[in-house]
C-alpha cells in the first residue's frame, strides 16, 4: 500500500481520485491548497503526488518547486485544464514526473500512478540530495495549444532546454517550427545570448557557404571586406537552420565537418573559429526519404537528428482551433484598430472542418483578413464563406474533398510503388502495409476530428477498443 497525495481545490476531483486510489489499494492524502500539501508531505511523506496548477494562493508550480526542494526524487504528476507552452515547459524543468491535461482519463491516471510508484520504489525516495531547480525565462512569443498532441510537444521542449543536444524540428509549413526553436532558446541558459535564424531555402546556392561561415576580404569576386557569418554571429547563443533539407550537398558536407570538429573557418581563411552556439534545425521534408534519394547526406541526418521534435499539423489538433482563432482575433484587433468581439459558434465549427494545408499560418492570415473586412462586431459563418472558406458538408465541397482525398491516396500509392520498383526487390512487398497504414491513419484522424479528440467516442465510432486506438495513434 502506498500513500498518494492529491492536491486540487476542486472537491469533485479529489473525491474521484480518492475512490480510484482506494480501489487500487492505496491510501489517499487530500490537500486543497499548496501550503496544505507541503504540510501533509512533511508529516506523512507520500510516495507520489498528483498536483493541480490552478489554485488560489500558492499555485501548482510554486508548490512543485518547494516539493522538489524538500523531497528530492518524489514523483509529481502536474495536472491542468489550461495548458500553455510556458507552464508545460516550466513544470518539466522544475522536475515534474509527468504533465497531464484535464479532463482526466481514468485509464491514464492508473497507468501514470503505476509508473510514478515504480519510480518512487526504485529510487528509494532518497532525500539526501536537493533536486536542481531552474526558473523558465518567458519568451516574446509562444506556441498555443491545449490538445494532447501539443502538450507532448511542450513537454519535450521543456526537457530540451536543460541540455545542448542537436534537435531536428519537423513538421509541415506553417505549424510554427521557428516558434518551437525560439521557445527552446528562450527557456534555456542561452536565453540572453543571440538567437540567429537562417532560412536555408531563401539563400542562393552560391552564397550559402559565405552566409553561414563568413568570408575574408578578397576571398572571391565582390568580397570587398571581411564579413561575419551566421555561425559567428550566433556566438554562444542558438543557431537555427530552418528548411535544412534545401541545403545543397556540398554545403551539407562542410556543415557535417563543423558539427563534428566544433570549429569553422571563414571562406578564404585557414584560421579556425570555435563553434560555441547550440544548433537547432528544421525541415518540412521527409529527410529519410531525401537520404534514400541521395539528396541529403545520411551521416549529416544522423548528426542533426539526435532528437526529433515533430509538430503535428493543425488538422490533427482541431481542438486548438478556437484558442488560436481567438488569440489571432485579439492580435488583429490591435494591429488593425478594430473592435471585433468574438466568433460565432457556427463559424468556429466551419473553421474546425477545414483541412488547413497552410496550418496555423493560414488560420492567422484568414482571421486577420476577416477582421479587416467584416462589417459586424462578431465573425460569422457568412464572413468566412465570403473568404472562400466552405462548409465541409456542402454537397459541392464534399464532392471536391472526396476527389482531393482520392487523388492524394492515388498519388501516395503511385509514389510508394514507384519507390519500391526503384529499390531492391526485398522491400517491395512492404508497400501493401504502407498503403494500408495510410488509410488507417486517415480514418483515425477523421474519427478524432469528428469527436473533438475524444478517444472514447472515437474508439466507439470506429468499433475498436481504446487500447487499440491508443496503440495505433502512437
Amino acid at each position: 500500500m502506498s500513500r498518494v497525495l492529491i492536491v486540487d481545490d476542486e472537491h469533485a476531483i479529489c473525491k474521484a481520485f480518492e475512490k480510484i486510489l482506494r480501489l487500487e489499494g492505496h491510501t489517499p492524502l487530500i490537500a486543497a491548497s499548496g501550503q496544505e500539501a507541503l504540510d501533509l508531505a512533511r508529516g506523512q511523506r507520500p510516495d507520489a503526488v498528483f498536483l493541480d496548477i490552478q489554485m488560489p494562493g500558492m499555485d501548482g508550480l510554486e508548490t512543485l518547486e518547494r516539493l522538489q526542494a524538500e523531497h528530492a526524487g518524489l514523483p509529481v504528476v502536474v495536472m491542468t485544464a489550461y495548458g500553455t507552452m510556458q507552464t508545460a515547459m516550466e513544470a518539466v524543468r522544475l522536475g515534474a514526473f509527468e504533465y497531464l491535461g484535464k479532463p482526466l482519463d481514468i485509464d491514464q491516471i492508473r497507468s501514470l500512478l503505476r509508473r510514478a510508484l515504480d519510480q518512487s520504489r526504485s529510487s528509494g525516495n532518497d532525500e539526501s540530495e536537493t533536486a536542481p531547480v531552474a526558473a523558465a525565462v518567458p519568451g516574446e512569443r509562444e506556441l498555443i495549444g491545449q490538445s494532447p498532441a501539443m502538450q507532448e510537444v511542450f513537454k519535450l521542449m521543456g526537457l530540451l532546454t536543460s541540455n545542448d543536444l542537436t534537435v531536428l524540428i519537423s513538421g509541415e509549413s506553417g505549424v510554427g517550427k521557428e516558434l518551437v526553436a525560439r521557445g527552446i532558446h528562450d527557456n534555456s541558459d542561452r536565453a540572453k545570448k543571440p538567437f540567429v535564424a537562417v532560412n536555408c531555402a531563401a539563400i542562393p546556392e552560391q552564397l550559402m557557404e559565405s552566409e553561414l561561415f563568413g568570408h575574408e576580404k578578397g576571398a572571391f569576386t565582390g568580397a570587398s571586406q571581411q564579413r561575419q557569418g551566421r555561425f559567428e554571429a550566433a556566438g554562444a547563443g542558438t543557431l537555427f537552420l530552418d528548411e535544412i533539407g534545401e541545403m545543397n550537398y556540398e554545403v551539407q558536407s562542410k556543415l557535417l565537418r563543423v558539427l563534428q570538429e566544433r570549429h569553422f573557418e571563414r571562406v578564404g581563411s585557414s584560421h579556425p573559429i570555435p563553434l560555441k552556439a547550440r544548433i537547432l534545425t528544421a525541415t518540412n521534408r521527409d529527410l529519410q526519404q531525401e537520404v534514400a534519394r541521395r539528396r541529403f547526406r545520411e551521416d549529416l541526418f544522423h548528426r542533426i537528428n539526435l532528437v526529433n521534435l515533430h509538430i503535428p499539423p493543425l488538422r490533427k489538433r482541431t481542438g486548438d482551433i478556437e484558442l488560436l482563432a481567438l488569440r489571432f482575433l485579439a492580435g488583429a484587433n490591435q494591429e488593425l484598430n478594430r473592435q471585433v468581439t468574438g466568433i460565432e459558434p457556427d463559424a468556429l465549427e466551419l473553421l474546425r472542418g477545414q483541412s488547413w494545408p497552410g496550418n496555423v499560418r493560414e488560420l492567422e492570415n484568414l482571421i486577420r483578413k476577416t477582421v479587416l473586412l467584416t462589417q459586424g462586431t462578431r465573425i460569422t459563418r457568412n464572413d468566412l464563406q465570403s473568404e472562400n472558406v466552405h462548409s465541409p458538408d456542402a454537397p459541392q465541397s464534399a464532392e471536391k474533398a472526396k476527389d482531393r482525398a482520392d487523388n492524394r491516396l492515388q498519388q501516395a500509392m503511385r509514389e510508394a510503388l514507384r519507390q519500391r520498383l526503384e529499390s531492391d526487390s526485398h522491400s517491395q512487398g512492404a508497400v501493401f502495409h504502407e498503403i494500408t497504414g495510410l488509410i488507417e491513419q486517415a480514418l483515425i484522424d477523421e474519427a478524432l476530428r469528428l469527436t473533438g479528440d475524444n478517444q472514447v467516442a472515437a474508439s466507439r465510432l470506429l468499433g475498436i477498443n481504446r487500447t487499440t486506438l491508443r496503440k495505433k495513434m502512437r
